[in-house]
């Protein structure tokens, strides 16, 4: 059945209170996320009755209405409705919220704008282990060359993108955000930090590290940045702002960037480094499961975002990822199982549509609607997921799988072909099979009761 996005969007906008009670909207990839003015006046009944809606998530002030694929057909139907929106969509409000929410909400909002540059990075370099696996390109070809920098432009100047999202984060100019980024990938820099010679500014020290594919650093520094334009704005005339302040931001960023926040975010990456190592060799294989069976509440608190740095700094320090998105690979696949499980043993026809489409969108990696408009919402399915996910990554643990590109969908199988071989793959394809089977069997088993009528609205 077609979906009417407009009229749904007009629905939607009535049960928020109306555009007026809307301060601002945005989303993400696959939530709508609205500030209000008045919380009382939202209808959430009627919220819930959309067909695109899946579920609704409070966090702090921010009201998040869970769209899945739909996403950014509504949010263009709201705008033209003449709802506010911030093109700035990492501007978020944090006067009520504690250290761990605004850590948290700052990285998601560093990272999430730039998944759909890493999904097309990742998906570039499938195809070309595909390519290369099945003998079609050799890989001393410029060819392979030539595609397999393209696969890696997202990555390597990755810097650029989070501080390009840094900049509206901490609200920085993000000219001078991305100059920072540049500071640190200069190709003479570079060089720099390849030759044997120690490197010094007016005799202070600089470490060696290489910045390309790096996260942690730049988010640092731009944050910095965000204090030090606002000492700058204050101390400098206002005859001379435009000059002076770009010019002064940048002369107090730069070495501050270089012989401080640059190794000092180097030594994090380092750190995190070791304790996923530690983990790893100290838990083994329990790690993966334990993750692996939390990831679905994890993503309920938007934590899950504030992890992508933790798997990308894995991949790039050590070549490849054995927990991060290893275990989001079983918690996504179970999800499906569930979800597809769902759509086979319901007797509710809208019941039996959402979750056949929500299953294969967990199984391509956008989970939300598995998890809030079938799993989480029958109950016991999401338990069976977990448990589902947490022996696929048990299994994953003991067979040692490692991902050699970031992914968390269906789409990770070519991404488990490296410097491990081909039992890697055959390992990662079993871990796929038991996370999805085991998924969907317990939810056959442990059962679950349809949502009648009534209940719909309230749920």
């Amino acid at each position: 059945m077609k979906k009417d996005y407009k009229n749904d969007s007009k629905k939607l906008t009535e049960a928020l209170g109306g555009k007026e009670n809307i301060k601002k909207v945005f989303h993400c990839m696959t939530r709508l996320r609205f500030y209000l003015n008045d919380k009382s006046k939202i209808d959430k009944d009627s919220i819930n009755s959309l067909s695109e809606v899946s579920g609704i998530n409070w966090h702090n002030d921010q009201l998040q209405i869970i769209v899945g694929n739909d996403v950014n057909e509504m949010y263009k139907e709201l705008l033209a409705l003449g709802v506010p929106s911030d093109d700035n969509s990492s501007d978020i409000e944090t006067n009520s919220k504690g250290i761990l929410s605004k850590v948290v909400d700052s990285i998601t909002g560093c990272m999430t704008p730039m998944i759909p540059a890493l999904t097309a990075a990742g998906m570039i370099k499938v195809v070309l282990t595909l390519l290369t696996t099945f003998n079609l390109v050799e890989t001393t070809s410029s060819s392979y060359q030539v595609i397999n920098f393209i696969g890696d432009v997202a990555f390597y100047f990755m810097p650029f993108l989070i501080a390009a999202n840094a900049a509206k984060v901490f609200h920085v100019n993000q000219a001078l955000a991305l100059i920072i980024a540049g500071v640190f990938l200069h190709p003479n820099f570079t060089a720099m930090i390849a030759s044997q010679d120690p490197i010094s500014l007016f005799g202070l020290p600089i470490t060696k590290f290489s910045y390309a594919y790096s996260v942690i650093p730049v988010i640092l520094m731009v944050w910095i940045m965000s204090y030090i334009e606002k000492l700058v704005d204050k101390i400098t005339p206002r005859i001379f702002k435009l000059i002076l302040n770009p010019t002064l931001i940048m002369l107090i960023s730069a070495p501050i960037a270089l012989i401080v926040v640059g190794p000092l975010g180097g030594l994090i990456c380092d750190w995190l480094a070791v304790a996923i190592n530690f983990l790893s060799t100290k838990l083994g294989f329990v790690i993966v499961g334990i993750l692996g069976a939390t990831f679905p509440f994890i993503v309920m608190t938007g934590m899950h975002h504030a992890l992508t740095p933790i798997g990308l700094n894995a991949i790039a320090t050590g070549g490849a990822d054995k927990l991060i998105f290893v275990s989001q690979v079983c918690s996504n696949i179970a999800q499906s199982g569930a979800s597809l499980a769902v759509a086979v043993k319901s007797k509710d026809k809208d019941m039996k549509q959402l979750a056949s489409a929500s299953g294969i969108s967990a199984l391509m990696g956008i989970t939300e609607p598995a998890l809030y408009g079938v799993t989480l919402k029958l109950k016991r399915p999401v338990i069976a997921a977990s448990i589902a996910a947490g022996i696929g990554g048990i299994v994953g643990g003991i067979l040692q799988v490692s991902l050699y590109i970031a992914q968390n969908s269906i789409m990770a199988i070519p991404a488990f072909i490296g410097e491990a071989g081909m039992g890697n793959l055959l390992a990662g394809v079993i871990m796929i099979i038991v996370s999805f089977v085991a998924s969907f069997i317990l939810t056959i088993l442990f059962g679950f009761k349809d949502i009648n009528p009534e209940e719909k609205k309230k749920n």
